[in-house]
């Protein structure tokens, strides 16, 4: 028995491997999907790294959209629907909000691979959009009123470094 398991061995070092690859990988699927992973919750660009209420409002904005179709303020939480386009850039390129105010954004670019690149006070918001895919921001505005600039941190096309946006956080 010995010498079956020492000439198998190989062969079940690789099926013990595949188990773990699989189930490990399965098991990261389940929580992305469901927006309960830790490791990819914050800090990447889909729904699912989305806050549960932030989920809800982009949801309700998706299914009602407001009649300037770029943004509303759903439970609190400001959602922004901004489309990126050659030479034009952000549209809108202005988003008014409230101190502490939760912020969803939701870039599409029909055209280039394209970027949101956001200093605020306490840190940076920098996420990458690919063509006719959805990317999602979400973050809080700052607690005092001032106005904070985005760029394109892409290399996207003609004149692309013009391509900016301002954030007006104005006191509640």
């Amino acid at each position: 028995m010995t010498n079956s398991l020492v000439e198998h061995a190989e062969v079940i070092w690789f099926i013990v491997m595949l188990v773990l690859v699989v189930g490990y990988f399965s098991w990261s699927v389940i929580e992305i999907e469901r927006g309960s992973s830790t490791s990819y919750r914050y800090g990447l660009p889909c729904f699912s790294g989305l806050p549960k209420d932030a989920q809800d409002a982009v949801l309700a904005f998706e299914r009602d959209p407001p009649a300037n179709h770029t943004s509303e303020v759903i439970d609190g939480i400001l959602v922004v629907n901004m489309t990126v386009t050659q030479p034009d850039g952000f549209h809108p390129s202005i988003i008014v909000a409230h101190t502490n105010q939760p912020v969803t954004i939701m870039i599409t670019s029909n055209q280039v691979v394209t970027g949101f690149y956001l200093r605020l006070p306490y840190g940076v918001v920098n996420i990458n959009s690919v063509p006719n895919i959805t990317t999602y921001v979400y973050f809080v505005t700052p607690q005092t009123p001032g106005n904070y600039i985005w760029h394109e941190p892409e290399y996207a096309g003609w004149n692309f470094s013009y391509w900016n946006g301002t954030l007006e956080v104005v006191a509640a």
